[in-house]
């Protein structure tokens, strides 16, 4: 009887694997193929993707799409990015975990006044009416700083940090006390090297934030020239001739690979931070 029960349920077992496995298959293929795709259209010649929207299969190969993206605009929508994601990542970074130690510790006077507050901004908003006047009457209209300042710090990203922080034993920070260090040296020789996954994490967190930003810049910025990679990239998906100047044809080739260059920063980054990513969240959303 125990015996034929735990075929049975070793049957079920082999028949949920195969199920799972085929369901996470199908949802892989469902991300990976559009992926696959803008990688295959960009080393794609002209006459290749003519009449052909959707490419699978390479029959290809060329890096002309690349050199032409290098040589036009485009790239100064990509530094302008880059510049943006970069140091609005370690504006954020420097601000997110000097606040998040600092309401980590309990005897914080206000704290919970604080972290109320906070929670607040992150419920409701005053809308983008509000938000522009700030923003104009700041002087920040149509420079970099107005993509920056004002989403500097993100609540979520905060608590999280602020979460995992109160995980830290105290009896490491009462130590570092009584050796006579100060709030700082704790927060600096301490608290960050205990705090490498979830600080990964919150980086690549703030960095892709930075990176993916639209709405911002099309209400602040005036000028074309300080245009974001990914409000030019909107664009040149609705356009089909003379974008380039010169009266050239925009191909979906080209379009592809200034996609693929959107891509690669936050690519390269991941790798680095993955290791460090999923533990950094777990222990960073349940403490506290």
């Amino acid at each position: 009887m125990k015996k034929t029960q735990a075929i049975q349920e070793s049957s079920g077992r082999k028949i949920f694997l195969f199920l799972n496995w085929v369901i996470l298959g199908i949802i892989c293929l469902i991300f990976i193929i559009p992926i696959w795709n803008v990688l295959i259209t960009s080393f794609a010649t002209d006459i290749e993707v003519m009449g052909n929207d959707y490419l699978l299969v390479p029959h290809s190969f060329t890096l002309n799409n690349y050199f032409r993206v290098f040589n036009s605009g485009y790239m100064g929508a990509f530094k302008n990015s880059l510049f943006v994601a970069i140091l609005g990542t370690l504006l954020s970074m420097f601000i997110t975990v000097p606040m998040g130690f600092a309401l980590a510790q309990k005897q914080l006077m206000g704290r919970s006044l604080i972290m109320k507050i906070i929670v607040f901004t992150m419920i409701f908003d005053a809308g983008i009416m509000p938000f522009y006047i700030v923003v104009k009457s700041l002087g920040l209209i149509n420079s970099m700083a107005a993509i920056i300042l004002p989403m500097a710090v993100s609540t979520f990203n905060l608590i999280i940090i602020k979460n995992f922080m109160m995980g830290i034993p105290e009896s490491l920070i009462e130590s570092a006390t009584l050796d006579g260090c100060n709030d700082m040296g704790i927060l600096v020789r301490i608290v960050v090297p205990l705090s490498v996954s979830i600080i990964s994490a919150i980086t690549l967190f703030y960095f892709v934030s930075y990176w993916n930003r639209y709405f911002e810049v099309i209400m602040f910025i005036n000028d074309s020239r300080k245009y974001t990679l990914q409000v030019v990239l909107r664009g040149l998906m609705f356009e089909s001739d003379d974008s380039l100047g010169g009266g050239s044809y925009v191909y979906n080739n080209l379009k592809m690979a200034v996609m693929v260059l959107g891509m690669l920063p936050v690519l390269v980054i991941y790798p680095f931070v993955q290791r460090h990513f999923v533990s950094g969240l777990i222990v960073g959303g349940v403490k506290g």
